[in-house]
């Protein structure tokens, strides 16, 4: 079974909203979370709990334990998680609606986006079985927060009727919501949807340039990775860029 974390980032206001995360098959999920607490007891040796990783809060650094953590050692610590997530067998998705777009449409941003990545985790899914003969089911992890019991009804849905732009296939159940704190690949997931955020709604593209060749990708054009702006011809990232070389992609 491959496993699909994602979390929000842009729920507090501004231009953008993203949904991001990593998927990575079960077994590797031990190991990932194993990397976390490596890290953890790199920078911050005299904890003796799990202490939650959140991308925003550790660049901050104005709350314990990142507010004793000097300025340098919270960019390496976030440097580090970033090279991890490089390094694992992993692949990422995430989808970045320019609120004017969605607002135009009469949306919500969050079910659209869902939908959206999913769709996408699932193309992924039956490619694996076509290209590699890997029949596999998929599961959705998401963070718990304020969208919970609308994401439920849209999975709901879904799981019936199918998105509004196709049939799932090979999903195993609705999503399952828990708590970031409780589970180290959605503190993962948190990243990537932090350097996602930060591409699109400030520009500052170093960790997200880092990451962007995880993301899913097949014939020269990035699958797992969806920008909806109003001025898509205008725009020049991995996402919309691929998609007008290779015109008619998804």
């Amino acid at each position: 079974m491959h496993l699909l974390y994602l979390d929000e980032s842009g729920t507090h206001g501004g231009n953008y909203f993203v949904l991001a995360g990593i998927s990575i098959f079960e077994r590797q999920t031990y190991w990932l979370a194993k990397e976390l607490d490596r890290i953890q007891q790199q920078f911050l040796p005299g904890s003796k709990e799990p202490v939650e990783f959140h991308a925003a809060k550790i660049r901050a650094g104005k709350e314990e334990p990142w507010l004793s953590l000097a300025q340098d050692a919270r960019y390496g610590l976030l440097d580090e998680v970033y090279k991890m997530i490089i390094q694992s067998k992993c692949s990422l998705f995430g989808v970045a609606i320019e609120r004017k777009w969605i607002t135009a449409k009469g949306d919500d941003e969050y079910q659209f986006a869902f939908e959206s990545l999913i769709l996408r985790f699932d193309a992924f899914l039956t490619k694996l079985y076509k290209e590699e003969n890997e029949q596999q089911r998929g599961l959705a992890v998401i963070a718990e927060s304020e969208f919970k019991r609308r994401l439920e009804t849209l999975a709901h849905r879904i799981r019936r009727e199918g998105t509004r732009w196709g049939e799932l296939h090979n999903l195993a159940e609705v999503p399952l919501f828990t708590l970031a704190a409780n589970s180290r690949l959605l503190q993962v997931a948190d990243f990537c949807a932090n350097a996602l955020w930060g591409r699109y709604e400030t520009g500052h593209g170093r960790h997200f340039d880092r990451i962007v060749s995880k993301f899913e990708a097949a014939d020269g054009v990035i699958h797992g990775l969806a920008h909806f702006c109003i001025n898509y011809l205008d725009c020049y990232c991995p996402a919309c860029l691929t998609r007008r070389v290779h015109k008619g992609a998804p």
